[in-house]
């Protein structure tokens, strides 16, 4: 069984510092294209980011060796996080060469684990688009944008394309969950942050503190939902999955990819609530918390699909729920949505903790037969 090492986790913190970076950027946005934009610039940190997890899973050399190299991307990965705020001015060629750099490093390693034995495949795809990234930094910024968000798609499409050919692949069923558990957990601290610098900045009293312990609530709740079952849940769907590479691609890539962007968005709206709990947000500020809870919660359905075949009623139903109080929420103070979806995230975990320990069979909307063992 293999453990994290902590040259892992110092990767990780520079990661912390990456959603830091992207959340902040996804707060002080005026509108739908300046998010567009920031979450744009968190494709590249997140397929480095997988690529170190899946290249090191299982991947046997020296401790020497292994940090050196971790801790080389991790140089990369933090150019790249402080380039975020100025990567469309006068930082794109730094943004786009760290990350050009972290892919080079990346395609060294991945010969180790003969990635490239099967020719044209998402890894070897991967070593083509750092250099894009680069060159595109060149571009003036309204181009820019355009051509990194292109690379992006081609990066996002490679492993449904593509990804089939590296089936072949076996990962550690321990190692994996518990990484991609960690980025989880990487990305609610910043909800954490969100929140507590809205809580330092401003007077502690009435309403404000309201929002505060709301929020606070919130962030537990969404830890709640993903640890108490569904870490547990991946692990052995990993453990059970007759080709494992197919869950790596869909539920750990692509999944907590989004699980990821669900909780800046949330992220986002939470600090803005906690900062002005009384004010009535409007346009794209006003939809980010609501947006997040629900493309969370919605996520969870995604992943038990592609694992097991079907979803989660209940976590259907709350995203669904989630979805309307986001309608409603341009109309009302920050802290009324910011309780609802609270109360919602709250109440779907003790109901199903309730329902299990009750010992009663989940009920799921069938999909189809899964690629693990229920």
């Amino acid at each position: 069984m293999q453990r994290v090492t902590w040259a892992e986790l110092f990767f990780d913190l520079v990661l912390v510092f990456a959603v830091t970076q992207v959340a902040h950027e996804v707060s002080v946005g005026a509108g739908w294209a300046d998010l567009g934009r920031s979450l744009l610039l968190f494709v590249p940190f997140w397929w480095a980011w997988v690529g170190c997890t899946i290249v090191f899973n299982g991947l046997v050399i020296s401790a020497t060796r292994r940090h050196l190299l971790l801790l080389a991307i991790a140089g990369a990965a933090f150019v790249m996080s402080i380039s975020v705020p100025g990567a469309y001015a006068n930082r794109g060629v730094l943004f786009g060469g760290a990350y050009c750099a972290a892919r080079i490093m990346l395609a060294f390693t991945m010969r180790m684990r003969g990635a490239f034995r099967s020719g044209l495949n998402p890894f070897t795809v991967g070593l083509g688009a750092g250099p894009a990234w680069l060159l595109a930094g060149f571009a003036p910024a309204d181009v820019r944008q355009w051509i990194w968000l292109g690379i992006a798609l081609i990066e996002l499409s490679v492993p449904i394309v593509l990804g089939h050919r590296l089936d072949y692949m076996q990962f550690d069923a321990s190692h994996l969950p518990e990484r991609f558990g960690l980025f989880i957990i990487i990305a609610l601290g910043e909800t954490l942050v969100g929140i507590g610098q809205g809580g330092t900045l401003h007077p502690l009293k009435g309403v404000e503190a309201v929002a505060l312990f709301v929020a606070f609530l919130l962030s537990c709740g969404l830890w709640w939902t993903y640890f108490q079952y569904g870490a547990s849940a991946v692990e052995h769907a990993l453990r059970t999955a007759k080709v494992p590479a197919l869950l790596v691609r869909s539920s750990f890539s692509y999944g907590h990819m989004s699980f990821v962007i669900g909780i800046i968005l949330a992220a986002a709206g939470m600090a803005q609530a906690v900062a002005e709990p009384k004010a009535h947000l409007q346009g794209m500020h006003a939809l980010l918390l609501g947006s997040g809870v629900s493309l969370y919660l919605a996520t969870f359905c995604y992943t038990r699909i592609m694992m097991f075949g079907g979803a989660s009623f209940f976590r259907a139903g709350a995203a669904l729920l989630a979805i309307i109080i986001t309608v409603f929420s341009p109309g009302l103070p920050a802290l009324a949505p910011l309780a609802m979806l609270a109360a919602l995230v709250i109440a779907l975990n003790a109901f199903e903790l309730y329902w299990v320990d009750a010992g009663r069979p989940l009920l799921v909307i069938k999909v189809w037969e899964g690629a693990a063992e229920d």
